[in-house]
C-alpha cells in the first residue's frame, strides 16, 4: 500500500516484515482454523469489546481478524457506518496488518508519530490516540488485533495498557478454547469411526468362524471329542465377541454417550445366579450369593448380566486367591443394590479415584499376571448410569474391596428422559433405547 509520505528506515523495515507475514500460508491456515472469519457477531467477543470501551472510556474498540485480503471486524463498540454494516476493510487500508510480526502499535498522538502520521487511514478514521495489540495464537501466528481509538491526544496510563493486555489475553483464551474443542470433536469422530470399522471388521471373521464351527458340530454329532472341541472354541469366540462389544461400548462412554439399553421385565436374582454359575466353571466355586426378597426390575437383562460378570470376574482375578467372593443383593424402597466383595490387596490413592475411567488399570491389576484393557469397570458404571443408577467402590486392608451398584426398580423414567434429550439436542438417534414388556 502507498503511505502519504516517506517512512524512516525503522518504519519501512516494519512494513516489509509484516507484508511478508501477510500471505504466510501457516498463518492463514491458523485463521481458518478459528472458524471466525466472516461469521456473525457473538456475545462472547462483543462483551469484551464493550468492556474495553467502558473501562478505558474510549468511543471505539474493535476485535479484528487480518487475512491476506481484508481486515474482518469480529466485534466492536462504536464502529461507524458503513463499516458497522460491512464489517470489513480492504487489506490495503488496514493499519492492523502492521502488527503481524507480533509488535503492538501504541501512540498518544498518531498525527505526530513518524509511522502513523503517513498511514492513509489515520485522518479519515479520526485516529489520534490508539492502542493496537496483536492476537497471537500458541504457535506464534498473529490472527488479528484488539484495538481502541481515541480521537484526541491522550497519554495512555500503565493501568490502561494492562487492562487492554488482559482483555486481549481473554480474547485469545476464548479463541484457543474453541480451537481445542474443535480438535477434540475431530479426534472423537476419528476414534468413533476407527472403533466402528475395527469392530465391524473383527466381527465378520468371527461370524464366519462360528458358522463353520456349527457345521462341524452337526457333521460329527456322535464324536464326543469333536463336540468338546466345538464347545471350547465356541466359548472362545463368544468371549471375543464380548470383548469387541466392550471396546465399542467403552468408546461410547469415553465420548460422553450412554450405552444402548433394551428394557424388559427381568429378575436380577435369576440373572445373577446364572452368571455366577457360568463363572464358577472358570474360577471354581468361590462365589457366595446372599439375597433376600424379590428383585423384579424393568431393566436391560444383558446390561445387568455384564455388570455382574465384570464385577465377579474382577473379584476372582484380582482378589486374594482361594478366598470367598460375596455377592449380595438387597432392596430398599424403589431401589436395589448389588454388592461384590472380595479380600486381598486394597485399591488405594489415585487408583481408587480413577478406577471407573476407561482404559485405567490399578497398580495391582497392572502388576498381576492377569491381562486386561481396563474396560470392565467403565462399562459397569456406564450400564449403571444408563439405568439411572450409580456405581461406587470402597477398599481397605481390613474390610477388603466392595463394589456397590445401585439401580432403580424401573429404568423407564431414565430412558424417557434420555430420549427427550437426544431428540431435542440431536445428539444421537433415539433408537439407542428400546422398551419391551412381557405382561
Amino acid at each position: 500500500m502507498k503511505f502519504l509520505g516517506a517512512l524512516d528506515d525503522v518504519s519501512l523495515g516494519r512494513t516489509q516484515r509484516c507484508n511478508r507475514r501477510l500471505t504466510d500460508p501457516n498463518r492463514l491456515q491458523a485463521i481458518r482454523d478459528t472458524g471466525l472469519m466472516d461469521t456473525p457477531r457473538e456475545e462472547a467477543f462483543d462483551r469484551l469489546a464493550h468492556l474495553a470501551a467502558e473501562l478505558l472510556h474510549v468511543p471505539l474498540t474493535i476485535i479484528s481478524l487480518v487475512d491476506a485480503n481484508k481486515q474482518f471486524f469480529k466485534a466492536d463498540f462504536g464502529l461507524p457506518s458503513p463499516f458497522s454494516e460491512t464489517r470489513e476493510l480492504p487489506i490495503d487500508a488496514s493499519l492492523c496488518r502492521y502488527t503481524l510480526e507480533g509488535e503492538s502499535i501504541i501512540s498518544s498522538n498518531a498525527l505526530a508519530d513518524p509511522f502513523l502520521k503517513f498511514h492513509p487511514s489515520t485522518g479519515p478514521w479520526g485516529i489520534v490516540a490508539i492502542i493496537v495489540l496483536p492476537l497471537i495464537n500458541p504457535e506464534g501466528h498473529v490472527l488479528g488485533t484488539f484495538c481502541c481509538i481515541e480521537p484526541k491526544v491522550r497519554e495512555w496510563t500503565a493501568q490502561e495498557l494492562k487492562v487492554m493486555r488482559e482483555l486481549t489475553a481473554s480474547i485469545m483464551t476464548e479463541i484457543n478454547l474453541r480451537n481445542q474443542i474443535t480438535k477434540l470433536k475431530t479426534e472423537q469422530n476419528l476414534r468413533d469411526t476407527f472403533v466402528a470399522a475395527l469392530t465391524h471388521d473383527l466381527r465378520t471373521p468371527l461370524t464366519a468362524s462360528k458358522l463353520s464351527l456349527q457345521l462341524l458340530g452337526r457333521r460329527h454329532p456322535d464324536m464326543p471329542s469333536v463336540q468338546t472341541s466345538v464347545a471350547r472354541v465356541n466359548q472362545s469366540l463368544d468371549r471375543a465377541e464380548r470383548m469387541i462389544q466392550n471396546l465399542l461400548d467403552a468408546s461410547q462412554i469415553q465420548a460422553g454417550k450412554h450405552v444402548a439399553l433394551k428394557l424388559s421385565e427381568c429378575d436380577l436374582h435369576a440373572i445373577t445366579v446364572q452368571t455366577l454359575e457360568e463363572l464358577t466353571a472358570v474360577y471354581t466355586d468361590r462365589f457366595v450369593l446372599k439375597a433376600e426378597g424379590t428383585f423384579q426390575l424393568m431393566a436391560d437383562p444383558i446390561g445387568l448380566r455384564r455388570i455382574v460378570e465384570n464385577l465377579a470376574s474382577n473379584a476372582a482375578k484380582y482378589g486374594a486367591p482361594g478366598t470367598p467372593i460375596e455377592v449380595v443383593l438387597g432392596r430398599s424402597g424403589a431401589q436395589v443394590t448389588l454388592q461384590v466383595k472380595n479380600q486381598g490387596n486394597p485399591i488405594l490413592g489415585e487408583d481408587l479415584k480413577n478406577i471407573f475411567e476407561p482404559f485405567h488399570r490399578s497398580r495391582s491389576a497392572t502388576e498381576s499376571a492377569e491381562k486386561g484393557w481396563g474396560l470392565g469397570l467403565p462399562l459397569v458404571r456406564g450400564f449403571a448410569e444408563a439405568h439411572g443408577g450409580r456405581a461406587s467402590v470402597t477398599s481397605s486392608a481390613e474390610e477388603g474391596t466392595c463394589f456397590t451398584i445401585t439401580l432403580p426398580l424401573d429404568a423407564r423414567a431414565r430412558a424417557q428422559t434420555r430420549l427427550e434429550l437426544l431428540t431435542s439436542d440431536r445428539v444421537a438417534p433415539a433408537s439407542d433405547v428400546s422398551v419391551s414388556t412381557r405382561e
